[in-house]
């Protein structure tokens, strides 16, 4: 009777001893990729926002003004609304009409 109880207490240790290893290793793991990934968003982050810092600047009324002023007295138009494309798609279905207006029109 002994020999049965220490050898299920071997088997169960021996099992809880495997089974807390592999947690470790895999939770060690998992704390890699969070570490990567906390760094890449903090690069992204940081990017970001450089690029609404230099948006900013960029597009200040003070600047663009400047700028036309340096580079000659050409007269300059606001653009029409119909004229701003929000996404690529939107600009390519459109010159995708035009394009078949102007086929159809040919055809004639």
């Amino acid at each position: 009777m002994f020999d049965k109880k220490l050898l299920i207490s071997l088997v169960i240790f021996s099992t809880l001893m495997i089974l807390t290893s592999l947690v470790k290793t895999e939770t060690r793991l998992i704390q890699k990729r969070i570490d990567s990934l906390e760094k890449k968003i903090s690069i992204m982050k940081n990017n970001f926002h450089e690029s609404q810092i230099d948006y900013s600047y960029l597009s200040s009324p003070d600047y663009i003004s400047k700028k036309i002023m340096n580079y000659g007295n050409e007269e300059y138009f606001t653009i029409k609304y119909s004229q701003i494309y929000f996404s690529l798609d939107q600009f390519l279905n459109e010159q995708k009409k035009l394009s078949n207006i102007i086929i159809y029109e040919k055809k004639k």
